[in-house]
């Protein structure tokens, strides 16, 4: 699938106007260039961090009465040597 799409300048940077039919459900891209000079645009894995971080920003106040459950003790770690 090609498309034209039309380059400006927006202060220091270019840009690109990416077609509709080609948006990134993304908050970023990584940019990466081919030998030949194409550009390859992919959206930017996510880490645990931002999917926690995604779902409390969803949740609210959805779970605000939940209590974290007891972490234990942890057992002591036998030495390697």
């Amino acid at each position: 699938m090609n498309a034209t799409a039309k380059l400006f300048t927006l202060a220091n940077s270019q840009a690109v106007r990416i077609p509709a039919r080609f948006r990134i459900d993304a908050e970023e891209v990584e940019i990466s260039r081919t030998e030949d000079g194409a550009l390859i645009l992919r959206p930017k894995p996510r880490t645990a961090a931002d999917v926690f971080a995604l779902a409390r920003a969803k949740a609210g106040d959805a779970f605000k009465d939940w209590e974290r459950p007891g972490q234990g003790v942890a057992r002591p770690v036998p030495a390697l040597d």
